[in-house]
């Protein structure tokens, strides 16, 4: 066997040993897929998901910002989440997340008990003055105190050269 075909034999077996590998990490990341249980209450419903998205992320101070949250796995008839309390959470720049600020709308039911109406958007603009990054978070509150907490999404406004 010449040095060349010697050369081509070893690309050949690195290379079929990396396509195993591969094909091997994908069917593990498959079955690990297949295996993974949503997480669920005690009555086996699917646990809910709050989903924080802001608009825009990042700009020049003062920054108009829009914070959208998306609420997934309720029941739009579940009287507990009707008209749940929703509160906006922020930690500002160099603060912790003990000393975070919130802002808590309770909004109350005002319709029969037969009608429960369940949001599953929630919105809220703030403006943003100084440069630093923002942390903001929401938190849906039901009438039994169970809560669904958001992502922590990341706002930085930027100072003017």
């Amino acid at each position: 066997m010449d040095l060349l075909s010697a050369s081509k034999t070893v690309l050949v077996a690195r290379f079929l040993g990396l396509l195993t590998l591969i094909l091997s990490l994908q069917f593990a990341i498959a079955l690990a897929g297949i295996a993974r249980k949503e997480p669920s209450d005690k009555l086996g419903r699917p646990s809910p998901k709050l989903v924080l998205a802001a608009s825009p992320a990042f700009g020049f101070a003062p920054l108009n910002v829009q914070l959208v949250a998306t609420l997934n796995g309720i029941d739009p008839q579940d009287a507990n989440f009707c008209h749940a309390a929703v509160t906006w959470v922020r930690v500002d720049t160099g603060a912790s997340p003990e000393k975070e600020t919130r802002i808590t709308e309770a909004p109350r039911c005002v319709h029969e008990g037969e009608e429960p109406s369940v949001p599953t958007t929630f919105s809220k603009s703030f403006e943003l003055l100084s440069p630093g990054s923002f942390l903001y978070r929401v938190r849906i509150s039901g009438k039994d105190g169970r809560e669904v907490h958001s992502n922590y999404v990341t706002i930085k406004v930027l100072r003017i050269p």
